[in-house]
């Protein structure tokens, strides 16, 4: 009885670190989720922000063989013309190149935000898919995969975006690292569709697919089939649990028709504050 007691003990013990550290990988999992996302739109941002400053610069410069043209009484007709072509063309490409980057500095400071807070708040779901994807756009700069997205416009849900803007993310680096791994051109789906009270997502992709083998074990935490090769296993047991726990849905995989892998999530439109409150406590 002694030595039952004891092992009893050490193995409630024992659970209670594993959780601890489960816990712990999963929010450095986040954190360096987040942080990939600060560098990818960090750099994305210095092509528009480049450009602005280049078009600037042949500006001021222009102006100034202006100033002096006109200071010395030699300015013409033609020369005034060809200025202010110059600068209109100028102006232009800076004006839209700072638009771009104004973009996309609010798209991340949105899904930054969410990611970093678990406040429930109310999201345009079809605007908000195009802010995430927007982050994601460094991922895909140096490939030729696509993501191709079919949600109604105008489906307003009051819900965790943090969490909605993880799952998205965690599933689509999923496809790249997992099911495009050895192809060159992969396609990604995200299809949408309303069922009150319930919002359905479909996520498909058409790359090598899962095993049936393994079908049943995905979401299991550090269940990955590249352990080595930069997976973590935790992907997709994070977003298990911020679908099923943190927004109160379900999510079911299977192979497509075709082959590759398909998603379906069920998540409410309308989450409950208490929902919330659990999802701040986990």
């Amino acid at each position: 009885n002694e030595m039952a007691e004891t092992l009893s003990k050490y193995n409630t013990e024992l659970e209670s670190i594993i959780r601890q550290r489960t816990a712990q990988l999963v929010r450095a999992e986040k954190m360096a989720s987040l942080g990939e996302l600060v560098a990818g739109v960090s750099h994305e941002i210095n092509t528009p922000v480049g450009i602005g400053v280049t078009a600037a610069s042949d500006a001021q410069r222009r102006l100034a063989i202006l100033r002096q043209s006109f200071a010395d009484g030699t300015l013409t007709r033609n020369e005034m013309e060809s200025y202010m072509e110059t600068a209109e063309s100028a102006l232009e490409m800076t004006r839209s190149n700072l638009e771009r980057a104004a973009e996309l500095v609010q798209s991340f400071k949105r899904v930054a935000v969410d990611r970093a807070a678990a406040d429930i708040r109310e999201i345009v779901l079809d605007e908000y898919l195009d802010d995430v994807l927007r982050s994601l756009k460094p991922r895909f700069k140096k490939t030729s995969h696509l993501v191709e997205t079919d949600c109604p416009p105008g489906i307003v849900m009051r819900t965790l975006p943090g969490a909605i803007s993880q799952i998205i993310t965690n599933l689509v680096i999923n496809s790249l690292v997992h099911g495009f791994a050895d192809r060159a051109e992969g396609l990604i789906r995200i299809q949408v569709a309303r069922e009150d009270p319930m919002v359905r997502i479909v996520f498909s992709d058409n790359g090598a697919g899962i095993p049936p083998s393994h079908i049943g074990r995905i979401f299991e935490p550090f269940f990955t089939t590249r352990r080595g090769s930069g997976g973590s296993g935790l992907g997709l047991n994070i977003v298990w649990n911020l679908v099923t726990h943190s927004l109160g849905g379900s999510i079911d995989c299977s192979t497509g028709d075709e082959g590759g892998v398909v998603f379906t999530l069920r998540l409410p439109i309308a989450l409950r504050e208490r929902d919330g409150e659990q999802d701040e406590q986990q």
